[in-house]
């Protein structure tokens, strides 16, 4: 991944919880990586079958078809013995809390597993991103940013000063952070000021519930992806800019609920002429931020996205196998519904839904028509 062009890799999450398969994808879209995501053993032997994937993740307890068979954990084990067997990339392995004793995790290293995280991810010794990074970089596939020296002074506190918010990235300190879909609709929306010219602050149910954030897995979901993003921006400011960047120094959250720090200038969009690159990240000279816009960047009020050009085919690196051949359909008039889904990609209709799902949440497609009868199009 070191050097001139950069290659996007792709994972394939095995996990029957829709909530914690969003997490992992989350947690994998913020590293610039695409993903699927599959909820049972028959589904990623499917999945196996059509694309190549440079690593996954498992969840131990999964059941063997969708929706007709209980979850067990051989079930996950007998799939972990196959994707090794298979050699085509390193496996990392989640388990809840019911099954991460160190007899287990000894079990899953011996067959071959890559490494063995806990979840909730964002409460362990380590996390999964990292547990990520460090297995593609074993195989080769992750060459982190060289460093020449270790700094002998220690790091400078946070000044303060301008966050400049795009869609798949901010930028803080002249460092680029990389931002999963979730966590820009969440800055976006923390954004907003009041009359008065503050920040606006929100509980986590009342971001879960907004029009601008739509998170369906609640206040639980709005508070893993804080502490997420929060840790994501303090190591690569430290690493990067030798700045050390506090939990609240970016988004408080004591007292009136979360709210952007009143040292923080939000920029929304790119209007500066150059920015300051940071690790694997590379602004190259034809970047549309040079150029004073980025067709990317969303309105802070999340509402005021210009229509989308029918006449452009949709080739997202966000998004699924399944979610590009949707709106590709949609594109062309197809009044695509729940079951065509299904038939196509021999998916779960619970699947399905939840492609569909994530579709309607970032504001691309919108339901028409009575449940019985209505299709999705364009918004």
């Amino acid at each position: 991944m070191g050097g001139g062009s950069r290659m996007t890799l792709r994972a394939l999450i095995i996990d029957d919880d829709p909530h914690i398969a969003d997490v992992v994808s989350d947690i994998v879209t913020s590293l610039g990586h695409a993903s699927d995501a599959v909820g049972c053993q028959d589904e990623a032997r499917q999945r196996l079958a059509t694309t190549a994937y440079d690593y996954f993740v498992l969840d131990l307890e999964i059941p063997v078809r969708a929706e007709r068979s209980l979850a067990r954990l051989q079930n996950g084990m007998n799939l972990l013995s196959e994707l090794v067997a298979s050699r085509l990339g390193p496996v990392i392995v989640v388990t809840g809390f019911g099954n991460n004793g160190p007899d287990q995790g000894v079990a899953c290293v011996k067959l071959g597993a890559a490494d063995y995280i806990a979840k909730p991810f964002d409460r362990g010794i380590r996390s999964l991103d990292s547990a990520i990074l460090e297995a593609l970089s074993k195989v080769g596939k992750y060459n982190p940013t060289p460093v020449d020296r270790k700094p002998t002074s220690p790091p400078r506190p946070f000044p303060g000063g301008e966050m400049q918010l795009l869609k798949k990235r901010l930028v803080l300190c002249g460092v680029e952070v990389p931002l999963s879909p979730l966590m820009h609709r969440i800055l976006a929306v923390l954004s907003e000021k009041t009359v008065a010219g503050k920040y606006t602050a929100f509980s986590g149910d009342e971001l879960a519930e907004h029009d601008g954030v739509r998170c369906n897995r609640g206040q639980n979901g709005i508070s893993e992806t804080i502490h997420l993003l929060r840790k994501r921006i303090s190591a690569t400011v430290l690493r990067d800019a030798h700045i050390e960047v506090g939990d609240q120094d970016i988004i408080r959250s004591k007292g009136l609920g979360y709210r952007i720090s009143d040292a923080i200038t939000v920029v929304v969009g790119a209007r500066r002429p150059a920015l300051v690159t940071a690790g694997e990240f590379e602004i190259t000279s034809n970047d549309p931020d040079r150029n004073g816009h980025d067709p990317d960047d969303v309105p802070v009020n999340g509402r005021n996205v210009p229509d989308r050009d029918p006449d452009v085919p949709v080739d997202d690196p966000d998004l699924s196998d399944r979610q590009n051949w949707i709106m590709s359909h949609i594109q062309k008039g197809t009044e695509v519904r729940i079951g065509m889904v299904v038939e196509h990609f021999r998916c779960s209709e619970k699947t399905a839904k939840r492609d569909l799902t994530e579709l309607k949440e970032r504001r691309l497609i919108r339901f028409v028509g009575s449940p019985r009868t209505g299709h999705y199009r364009l918004m």
